[in-house]
């Protein structure tokens, strides 16, 4: 058998710079599509948080038959810390820890990210209520709350959180490019009750907002 000579071919410095070029091309098309969907799962996940917390006080008035209050807890820069506090048992209508209240639970944003901020009103929300985004931190860093009672109903008064929007720190203070971070609102009834919806889809979609 004849032995064969095999030549061994390096790559050339343009196969370097071509393989480069395509790289560079890949990155700048997918890291701002990265970065959006990072965004986006942020504000999700802020608002399902938040609607949990808002649940779980409601669900704390109904079960302890008593009064539990969900407070955002967060700076004025809207960052969306919240705990739930059940009513003191011995000082009806009391959340301090020295009269005996019980805190059920304490969420920090750091958990849910930080490129997702809040803004809270006390308006009672009606149809069309959320085409316009209430901007970061707005009525933030005073502790805005509510307060459920015994039969999960909100218990009013000025201060009183009707409406939470979430939106991403790229695009907070405005509706623009609304389809691309998705602002999500949460609105909360009289009775109780608190629908989390997505401005930017119609009103006749599911998750859209009435």
């Amino acid at each position: 058998m004849k032995n064969r000579l095999f030549m061994q071919r390096g790559i050339t410095m343009m196969e370097i710079m071509v393989t480069l070029a395509i790289v560079a091309i890949v990155l700048a098309v997918g890291i701002p599509s990265l970065s959006t969907w990072v965004q986006n799962n942020q504000v999700k996940s802020t608002a399902q948080s938040l609607l949990t917390g808002l649940q779980l006080a409601r669900g704390t008035a109904v079960s302890q038959n008593t009064q539990a209050q969900f407070t955002l807890t967060g700076t004025s820069a809207g960052s969306a810390d919240w705990q739930v506090i059940a009513a003191s048992s011995s000082v009806p209508g009391s959340f301090l820890a020295s009269d005996g209240a019980t805190t059920i639970q304490t969420v920090p944003s750091a958990e849910m990210g930080a490129n997702a901020v809040v803004g809270v009103n006390n308006l009672t929300w009606s149809t069309s209520c959320c085409a316009t985004a209430i901007a970061a931190g707005t009525g933030m860093g005073s502790s805005p709350s509510v307060v459920f009672d015994a039969f999960g109903r909100m218990v009013t008064a000025s201060s009183t959180i009707q409406r939470i929007d979430v939106t991403s720190t790229t695009d907070a203070n405005s509706s623009a490019n609304e389809a691309a971070y998705r602002r999500r609102v949460i609105l909360i009834s009289p009775s109780g009750t608190a629908i989390l919806c997505r401005p930017s889809l119609p009103s006749t979609n599911p998750q859209g907002c009435p």
